[in-house]
């Protein structure tokens, strides 16, 4: 049985703030920023002499982040956020066909293929879900490559990965998923799923902070010859740095071209060992039962809510639908509540460090201020 209050020690925020909104930005845990301080207090003592074992400890987290999402170790490379996992996957498949992709992504799914002029096409929402027969409808001749987010960021529609990458097999598709709102609460397979490029960013429900990120590259693509970018640490003996082989690696951390940014790796990986002394099940139950609890709260006070009724499409989010949402946001973050304005009003979301007592205080707070 998980000691909840234990949890949420490791998260000291919560003493000073009710934070609801790991969707925004999450606070880092204990396990991650140790792992982050630990660096630059070697750094501090012994300069550049710890090169070697920062290497050997950057392996383990790979090994660890692949198991955490089914990967090989191959196939992980490390980022710095979505954004830039995104630009690198967009770059590798430019000019391989029409993208199509979900009318709710943030920009950062987007972005990267309109600045590589690839056409896009969207399906659009029914009733803040995308049902796999509408995606199925949109699927044009052109299309070839499908990007979905694993939770939408504006109404915390959770995605079936699994039903969606026996489509895109099907239709022979190119299958992109940005895990951003979801990894770290919710499991993914990725082989299972039949997903070939993932990305995200700890900076939200992995709790490991800014700077760092993770882009899974399925095998068959590391066989390609055709990487756009490459730089001294891509090749596959860089400590020869003879300037003129560029023998690129066959591995994810092809992308990985200079220097690692060793302190967000590592907070990320004292996160990835925090979430599994917890348990993948438990986290899920955990977020899915705070979900539950906000939305009868907040359906009780006569709040129109945005939810998924089915607990395989609900997230972490919710959106209660507040007129005024960015004045409600400021009101409550001066009552150190912290949530944000997003979508159709007030986006509240809830992780493994909230609690009941967390979104009672919410709720005391909304009747006053909407009374």
């Amino acid at each position: 049985m998980v000691d909840w209050n234990k949890v949420r020690e490791e998260f000291p925020v919560c003493k000073k703030y009710i934070y609801l909104n790991p969707a925004g930005g999450s606070p880092v845990s204990k396990s991650a920023a140790t792992e982050g301080k630990r660096f630059y207090d070697e750094m501090l003592e012994f300069g550049d002499t710890y090169w070697d074992n920062w290497l050997e400890r950057t392996e383990k987290i790979r090994s660890n982040l692949a198991g955490f999402i089914g990967a090989e170790k191959a196939e992980i490379g490390f980022t710095t956020n979505t954004s830039h996992g995104m630009n690198l996957v967009a770059q590798f498949l430019k000019n391989k066909g029409t993208v199509l992709t979900m009318r709710d992504e943030f920009p950062s799914t987007t972005f990267p293929w309109l600045n590589q002029k690839a056409e896009i096409k969207f399906v659009e929402p029914v009733e803040n879900t995308f049902p796999l027969n509408e995606i199925e409808k949109a699927i044009t001749p052109d299309v070839k490559i499908l990007i979905t987010s694993y939770v939408q960021y504006k109404t915390g529609f959770r995605q079936d990965l699994e039903a969606l990458g026996k489509l895109c097999k099907r239709k022979n598709l190119i299958f992109v998923v940005n895990a951003t709102q979801a990894l770290g609460i919710f499991p993914v397979d990725v082989k299972k799923c039949n997903i070939d490029f993932l990305m995200f960013t700890g900076l939200k429900w992995a709790t490991a902070g800014y700077g760092i990120g993770g882009l899974y590259i399925n095998n068959k693509w590391l066989k390609k010859e055709d990487f756009p970018f490459a730089g001294w640490r891509s090749v596959k003996e860089p400590e020869k740095m003879n300037n003129t082989d560029l023998d690129l690696k066959n591995e994810a951390s092809v992308i990985e071209s200079g220097c690692p940014h060793f302190p967000n790796i590592f907070a990320l990986g004292g996160a990835l060992e925090m979430f599994k002394k917890i348990g993948a099940e438990n986290v899920v139950n955990r977020v899915l039962f705070l979900n539950h609890f906000l939305e009868d709260k907040l359906t009780k006070m006569g709040i129109g809510v945005i939810y998924q009724k089915e607990d395989r499409h609900r997230s972490g989010i919710l959106i209660a639908r507040i007129p005024n949402a960015k004045k409600i946001v400021e009101e409550l973050f001066k009552k150190n509540i912290i949530v944000s304005a997003r979508g159709e009003g007030v986006r509240i979301s809830t992780s493994i460090f909230n609690n009941e007592e967390d979104i009672e205080t919410l709720i005391r707070e909304l009747k006053t201020l909407l009374n």
